[in-house]
């Protein structure tokens, strides 16, 4: 019961408030009228959209100035009190009357060594670069490899010998879509992929074959290389699956990291693998480039 009745005498007190912020609102209504008939008189000039909006603060029952003054109790009353319109009037003369958009300044009041751009340069070299950006090829080529992405393939060439060649064959994957597209633009990483191939010196070709006239070269292992320079999440390391084609000599290479790049894949030879590390087996993610090393098992067979 008391709490009741002290809600009962506090809405009492609010009441008596609100009348008497009313009471004085009529009385100054005179002023208000011609005051706003002064400045639509000004804005006039301005567009029909400043017309719009000064009627529309005559029809406020309270304005910015007596809001800012009252109470927290009675502010929180006169707000429920709004309609919808009346709101989103007052709300938009809180935004230009606190001024929250910044004013242009004077370049000569500008503190020494501030670089002052200028606008329309300033929107044309970003529209150059946004398209450069999106017309750029991901294809690994050396010429638009950046700093750490030449130094990452200058590491995944060491020791490449003549049984080696450059392996870029790109396999088609579907369309990709990413949970944070809209924060990131997804790129295609940059990759430096060595393909190992030899003889294989089995029964058939030591008997067709020789050294001078040596059998057709064989694909005998892997050694890929993608780069994740700006990868965000370091910790998470890239991972890979293998998909057979509906070929059963090939099968599908694909990886995966994380933002701010795009999943890539490779078609590659389908036979098992050496896992061993002895057989230069290798699946690491080390300064930012994962490496994925393997050579395919040799079968020997004996009668």
């Amino acid at each position: 019961m008391a709490k009741a009745r002290i809600h009962e005498q506090h809405q009492e007190i609010l009441r008596c408030r609100l009348k008497k912020i009313r009471e004085e609102q009529k009385a100054e209504k005179d002023k208000r009228e011609y005051e706003s008939e002064q400045v639509f008189g000004q804005e006039r000039g301005e567009g029909s959209s400043g017309m719009k909006q000064s009627a529309k603060l005559k029809t406020l029952p309270v304005q910015l100035d007596e809001l800012d003054a009252m109470d927290d109790d009675v502010k929180e009353q006169q707000w429920r009190l709004l309609t919808e319109d009346e709101m989103e009037i007052l709300t938009l003369e809180m935004y230009e009357h606190g001024s929250y958009s910044p004013s242009y300044g004077d370049e000569k009041e500008a503190m020494p060594g501030i670089e002052i751009l200028d606008e329309a340069e300033d929107v044309q070299k970003r529209k150059e670069m946004m398209d450069k950006a999106e017309n750029g090829s991901a294809a690994s080529t050396s010429n638009d490899l950046s700093m750490a992405e030449a130094e990452m393939e200058l590491i995944a060439r060491r020791g490449m010998t003549n049984d080696e060649a450059v392996f870029s064959v790109e396999a088609p994957l579907e369309a990709q879509t990413f949970l944070w597209s809209e924060k990131y633009r997804p790129r295609k990483p940059r990759y430096f992929n060595r393909v190992h191939t030899g003889f294989e010196w089995n029964k058939y070709n030591q008997t067709h074959y020789d050294m001078d006239n040596p059998p057709p070269k064989i694909v005998q292992g892997y050694r890929f290389n993608i780069f994740y320079p700006d990868l965000l999440d370091v910790t998470e390391t890239p991972t890979f699956t293998v998909t057979p084609c509906d070929d059963p000599d090939f099968a599908v290479i694909r990886f995966h990291a994380g933002p701010p790049y795009e999943d890539i894949a490779f078609k590659c030879v389908n036979r098992e693998w050496e896992i061993s590390h002895k057989h230069g087996y290798k699946c690491q993610f080390v300064n930012g480039i994962f490496q994925l090393w393997f050579y395919f098992k040799r079968y020997r067979y004996r009668r």
